[in-house]
C-alpha cells in the first residue's frame, strides 16, 4: 500500500510542476524502459544497491544497525582500486584478489563498530556513521592527491587495465556482468539465511539476543561477523562497480549507495532475494529521474524531490518494523 500511494505523491507532484504533465508522467514512469540504453542503464545502477542491501540486511538481521556502509564501501573501493592499478592483468586469480582486498577492508572497518558494540557495548548506531565519515574524508584526500590521475581534471584515481574490466551485457548501455555476480551472491545469502547454521545463529540473535545466549550462540561474535561481512558486501558493490562502469574510482561516485542501500534491505524486510527487487525499484526511481528531467520539462530537481518522497513513504514502514524487532531483542 505505501509503494503504491508514493507513486500517487510522485504523480501528484508532477501534475504541480509540470506545464504538461502527461508527457512529464510518461517520460518518468515509462522512460527507463523505452530503449535498451535507458534499462541497461537502469539494470546496471542495480547491482551496487543488491550488494549494499544485502549489506544492510546481514546487519539488521542480527540486531546490529550498520549505518557505516557509505564509508565502508568508499573505503573498500579505493583499496581494490589501487591494487588492480599496481597489479594490472596477471590472469583470472588478479579479479579475485581485488575483489577479496575490498571485501576485506571494508568488512574490517565494519567488524570495529561490530567489537566496540561487543566489548563495550558502545553504540553501533553512532561508533559506525563517525567511522564512516571520517572514512570518506580520508579517501577523497587519496583521490585528490597521493592517488589521482594529473590528467583527469578532477579528483579520480588512475584507470584500471582494460582487461580487469567486467564484460558489457547491453550496448551501448552501461549494463554489466556483475549483475549476474550480484544475484549469484543474494542466492547464496539466501541459502546461508535459510540453511546454513550461521544464518540460524543470526536470524536468532536478532530476534532475541537473550534467548540466543540461551541457547549456547556466541551474541557477540555474531554480532561481529555480521558486521564483517555487512562492510564485506557493501564494499563489493563499490569495486563491481568500478570495475563495471567508471574504470576507475572518480570522488563521490558512490554518493547516496549506503543509505538506499538500507531503504532497500528495510523494504526487502531482510530477506536476501527479495533485495534484488527492491534494489531494482531504487534503480528504476533514480532513471526515471534522470529521463524525466531529459525527456520532459520537470528538472532534475523536481524529480529529486519525487524520489524523496517515495524513499521517506516506502522506508518509513520498514524502518517501523526493523525498529520493533530490534525492541523486542532487547527486551524478550
Amino acid at each position: 500500500m505505501s509503494l503504491v500511494i508514493s507513486l500517487l505523491l510522485g504523480l501528484f507532484v508532477i501534475t504541480l510542476t509540470s506545464s504538461s504533465p502527461l508527457e512529464a508522467a510518461k517520460a518518468f514512469f515509462f522512460g527507463p524502459f523505452s530503449n535498451s540504453y535507458f534499462f541497461g542503464n537502469m539494470l546496471a545502477s542495480a547491482v551496487p544497491l543488491i550488494f549494499t542491501g544485502l549489506a544492510a540486511a546481514v546487519s539488521f538481521s542480527s540486531s546490529a544497525f550498520n549505518l557505516g556502509l557509505e564509508g565502508q564501501l568508499y573505503f573498500g573501493t579505493l583499496i581494490g582500486t589501487y591494487i588492480a592499478y599496481k597489479l594490472g592483468n596477471f590472469g583470472s586469480w588478479t579479479i579475485v584478489v581485488i575483489l577479496g582486498a575490498a571485501f576485506i577492508s571494508g568488512g574490517s572497518v565494519a567488524a570495529v563498530s561490530g567489537y566496540l558494540k561487543s566489548k563495550w557495548d558502545v553504540n553501533e548506531l553512532i561508533s559506525s556513521l563517525l567511522i564512516s565519515y571520517s572514512l570518506i574524508y580520508i579517501v577523497n584526500f587519496f583521490l585528490a592527491g597521493p592517488f589521482t590521475d594529473p590528467s583527469a581534471g578532477l579528483a579520480a584515481s588512475p584507470y584500471v587495465s582494460d582487461k580487469l574490466m567486467f564484460s558489457k551485457l547491453m550496448l551501448p548501455s552501461s549494463l554489466h556482468s556483475g549483475l549476474l555476480f550480484a544475484i549469484a551472491i543474494s542466492v547464496v545469502m539466501h541459502l546461508i539465511f535459510s540453511r546454513h547454521t550461521w544464518g540460524y545463529e543470526l536470524r536468532i540473535t536478532g530476534r532475541s539476543q537473550f534467548f540466543a545466549s540461551y541457547g549456547g550462540i556466541d551474541v557477540r561474535k555474531t554480532w561481529i561477523t555480521a558486521m564483517f561481512l555487512s562492510g564485506g558486501l557493501a564494499a563489493l558493490g563499490g569495486i563491481i562497480d568500478v570495475l563495471g562502469i567508471h574504470g576507475r574510482m572518480i570522488k563521490g561516485f558512490s554518493y547516496g549507495y549506503g543509505w538506499n542501500g538500507i531503504a532497500v534491505a528495510l523494504i526487502a524486510r531482510n530477506n536476501p532475494l527479495l533485495v534484488i527487487p527492491s534494489a531494482l525499484f531504487f534503480s528504476y526511481l533514480e532513471s526515471g529521474a534522470q529521463v524525466g528531467a531529459l525527456m520532459s520539462d520537470i528538472t532534475p530537481e523536481v524529480a529529486r524531490v519525487i524520489q524523496a518522497s517515495v524513499f521517506y513513504l516506502v522506508t518509513a514502514e520498514g524502518l517501523a518494523f526493523f525498529l520493533e524487532k530490534r525492541r523486542r531483542a532487547k527486551t524478550t
